[in-house]
């Protein structure tokens, strides 16, 4: 922790000189210097309740505590892949499980930091949320209450936590500035609007031609058409195996920017030493690290990537993408204990790899 001094600013303000305010309140000079600079350790009652009177103020407008960041909770967020990496956690059975939380306390404690898991996933909310619970319950059987502390269902805009369910990203207006026009298109169509998955509107038909839907999307986007070029709304038609439905969504809204955008939210709470992104072999995942890495790095922080299995030459032989032996939970742990194997803490604390 700090205390630091606004004395400068208040004497600024009041229009005192050091020499005029030390002829006020009996104090020398020198030690009014002290003071306005900040190099005194402790400053007594009588002197703060003179520096009030005299310059009409309260103590909290002298002295300010200011929360430095090594004082800060050292956390590492790892930001675990939903449809690939934590399903292969969930597969794996109680031994593998039980290595992937000692090989997370080996990581804590070589880095002297807390691992906070947030899931991210294009899925559906309620969906996100069961894998979530499941998930966190496994860790809290296993004495690690607060490893798993959030899933981003990013295209619905939704971080869930243990707590409550808030907005990540605001709905876009623009759609609700639609809906009405959207719902009596769908009606004509035939179609039934999903609340239940991954985008804001997900319209599901029954029974519809290829023309058809293919004709619904294009009425749909002619509505969203804003001239928007750096966030369009993407509308997506499906008509396949797994059912026939519109998807209607912004399309900056991605895992990337999910974890971004959290990461920019816990840099406000805690010290985070560097971020771990964690996937299976799918390129959509390989983003969530690359397209973070300069951002990132514009914060002061790295960023690595580690998969489970072997992701090939996408991955551009980057010295922070870590690689697993197995495509299985076997392959998890083996990433986290070569980047533990990495982690290096300096003397002043702060932890390189």
């Amino acid at each position: 922790m700090a205390i630091i001094t606004k004395l400068e600013e208040l004497m600024k303000k009041r229009g005192y000189s050091i020499a005029k305010l030390s002829e006020e309140i009996g104090i020398s000079p020198v030690n009014i210097s002290k003071i306005k600079n900040g190099h005194v350790s402790a400053i007594r009652f009588s002197t703060l309740d003179s520096l009030c009177r005299v310059l009409e103020c309260q103590p909290q407008d002298i002295l300010v505590y200011q929360e430095r960041e090594n004082d800060k909770k050292k956390v590492i967020p790892l930001f675990l892949d939903y449809s690939g990496t934590t399903d292969l956690l969930l597969r794996s059975g109680a031994e593998n499980v039980k290595d992937f939380f000692d090989s997370i306390i080996d990581l804590q404690n070589k880095t002297r930091s807390e691992v906070q898991i947030i899931m991210v996933t294009g899925s559906s909310k309620e969906s996100a949320k069961s894998k979530f619970k499941l998930l966190s319950d496994l860790a809290t059987n296993y004495g690690l209450e607060e490893l798993f502390t959030g899933v981003v269902a990013e295209y619905s805009g939704h971080y869930i936590t243990k707590e409550n369910s808030s907005q990540l990203v605001s709905i876009d207006k623009r759609i609700l500035d639609k809906t009405k026009e959207i719902e009596k298109l769908t009606k004509e169509y035939g179609g039934e609007i999903s609340t239940s998955v991954s985008s804001f509107y997900n319209v599901l038909f029954e029974d519809i031609s290829r023309i058809k839907l293919s004709e619904f999307g294009e009425k749909i986007d002619a509505i969203m058409e804003d001239g928007d070029k750096n966030n369009p709304i993407s509308t997506t038609t499906y008509y396949d195996e797994y059912g026939k439905e519109c998807d209607i969504k912004p399309k900056g809204i991605s895992k990337a920017n999910a974890v971004r955008m959290i990461v920019e939210r816990l840099r406000k709470k805690y010290n985070i030493p560097f971020v771990i992104i964690g996937g299976d072999d799918k390129r959509e995942d390989l983003i969530m690290y690359t397209e973070n890495t300069d951002r990132f790095k514009k914060m002061g922080l790295n960023s690595v990537f580690i998969a489970p299995s072997n992701i090939g030459k996408i991955s551009n032989y980057d010295k922070n993408i870590i690689v697993g032996k197995w495509e299985n939970a076997t392959g998890i742990v083996d990433t986290i204990k070569q980047l533990t194997g990495r982690v290096r803490e300096r003397e002043d604390g702060a932890i390189e790899i």
